[in-house]
């Protein structure tokens, strides 16, 4: 959904701003067959793409599969797919847009971390000891649009405000092929367990605008500043899909 809106505002916005696509597929069962060929699924997807004159970068992360009982196998996932794209990233200048494929549902499931962080009592958040409040911080920075790094490139998450929900109905709806193999180990997203059991975030039911009048209560500000592609004076995108 990402890549495609992004095109489709260059395309609409005459922008000729250099761009590359990047791809880290990662776990390797949602992409490849056990031969250690491209799925079917992942090939429809790379054809669709070369359609379209988008020839994706892959770059596949030296790490084995996890087991399927793997309870950690997300946070292999997180460390083996970082590893690559940053060392991708770094090669080109600071005044470069990073755009990422983070959804609403990412940025709910930090909101769980931070209600979890607190106990559900959002007036003890300025007593928390040091360490939460560092974990705090870590978590709400991946909530905003807008992010300008340390090392001075600038973190885009374009479609932040849509739920999984509506981003598999705008594939559907625009005809763009996805990955539909799942994760193995999905059992083990125990953030999104909570937030089911205990009925506190419902994806389908929160909003962005929402999600941000909830954290201003807390006086929490995202300072998201602008539109998702307002500056277009970059001298580089680079998009991690």
């Amino acid at each position: 959904m990402m890549l495609d809106l992004f095109i489709r505002y260059c395309n609409d916005n005459g922008i000729d701003t250099p761009w590359t696509v990047f791809s880290a597929p990662y776990p390797k069962h949602m992409y490849y067959s056990k031969d250690g060929q491209p799925s079917r699924n992942f090939l429809e997807i790379q054809n669709y793409w070369k359609m379209r004159g988008i020839d994706i970068q892959f770059a596949v992360p030296e790490f084995d599969d996890f087991a399927d009982d793997d309870r950690y196998g997300c946070k292999t996932c997180k460390f083996a797919r970082k590893s690559v794209i940053d060392e991708y990233v770094n090669q080109f200048g600071n005044n470069t847009g990073i755009l990422t494929g983070f959804t609403m549902n990412d940025a709910l499931s930090y909101l769980n971390m931070l209600m979890l962080t607190c106990n559900y009592d959002v007036s003890s958040i300025p007593l928390l000891e040091e360490p939460l409040k560092s974990t705090t911080t870590k978590m709400l920075h991946k909530m905003s649009l807008r992010e300008t790094l340390p090392n001075g490139k600038f973190m885009i998450r374009p479609v932040l405000p849509f739920s999984e929900r509506e981003v598999v109905d705008y594939l559907k709806d625009a005809v763009v092929p996805s990955i539909d193999t799942p994760c193995k180990i999905s059992k083990y997203k125990f953030k999104r367990h909570y937030s089911r059991a205990l009925g506190v975030f419902d994806p389908y039911n929160v909003t962005y605008s929402g999600m941000e009048k909830f954290l201003e209560t807390i006086g929490i500000s995202l300072n998201n500043g602008g539109l998702p592609f307002d500056d277009v004076k970059f001298d580089n995108y680079f998009i991690d899909c």
